[in-house]
């Protein structure tokens, strides 16, 4: 009896000697991962500090310096800022420049851009804003009529008669009957068969007659973006305006 117990503790010690190596090698692992892992830190944190080393100043520097102040200064002349509004510029300028939180309800200026834009087109010329938003009513107007499509740029293509032909791609020749007419309804241009590729005509024209079929028919309200911008086409297209042409396809020239 006694030599069944001594034999049983002797291959029980066994056992626990022939398991220590197999702890020592998952120790041994894991650390050898954790080691990996704290060199990969270290070396990503050096990259980024490398990356984010500013170049050293140069003799001539304060007066390029001045000069990009000029620059930013001379984008927002002209738009009538009181001297708080400037405030509120040098304010907003100075926290990006020194990446503190900035007083945005949404910190993404992205966003912001386009509402900048329209601000500083409103301020800056009253007459070119003026416009643009009885464009935008226009516009909103005909993308509730049926079948109404918005396609990029703001503009809308609203179709009358889809035509049994083929829709033209933008480098086709095609030959259209058309009248052009500003939001007050005054006619500025027509044509019973005019002829042009559509990649050589303005945006508007080039997305939208795409949507027309050989014998069809159809509206296109063209965002100034998308027509003759905010300079026009005196004196006849005023700067800004949005542009509604009756477009019907008589055909694609071979």
């Amino acid at each position: 009896m006694h030599r069944l117990v001594l034999c049983a503790l002797l291959a029980f010690g066994a056992a626990g000697r022939a398991e220590q190596p197999v702890e020592t090698e998952r120790k041994q692992r894991e650390e050898r991962e954790e080691e990996r892992e704290r060199e990969a830190r270290e070396r990503g944190q050096r990259e980024y500090r490398e990356r984010s080393e500013k170049g050293k100043a140069a003799p001539g520097d304060d007066e390029a310096l001045y000069a990009l102040g000029a620059i930013l200064g001379s984008r927002v002349n002209g738009y009538g800022l009181s001297k708080k509004e400037l405030q509120r510029v040098e304010r907003g300028f100075a926290d990006a420049a020194e990446d503190r939180k900035l007083e945005l309800r949404d910190p993404d200026l992205e966003e912001w851009g386009p509402k900048v834009d329209a601000m500083l087109q409103r301020r800056g010329n009253p007459r070119i804003a003026g416009e643009k938003e009885r464009g935008r009513k226009v516009a909103d107007l005909e993308s509730k009529k049926p079948g109404a499509e918005r396609l990029p740029g703001g503009i809308v293509f609203v179709p009358e008669w889809p035509g049994d032909g083929p829709r033209p791609a933008a480098t086709d020749r095609v030959r259209v009957r058309y009248e052009g007419r500003l939001p007050d309804g005054t006619r500025f241009d027509q044509n019973e068969g005019a002829e042009f590729r559509l990649d050589q005509v303005i945006p508007c024209w080039t997305q939208g007659v795409q949507k027309i079929g050989a014998g069809g028919r159809g509206r296109l309200v063209c965002p100034a973006a998308t027509a003759y911008g905010d300079h026009g086409r005196p004196p006849q297209i005023p700067g800004g305006a949005t542009l509604i042409f009756d477009v019907e396809l008589l055909g694609i020239v071979k």
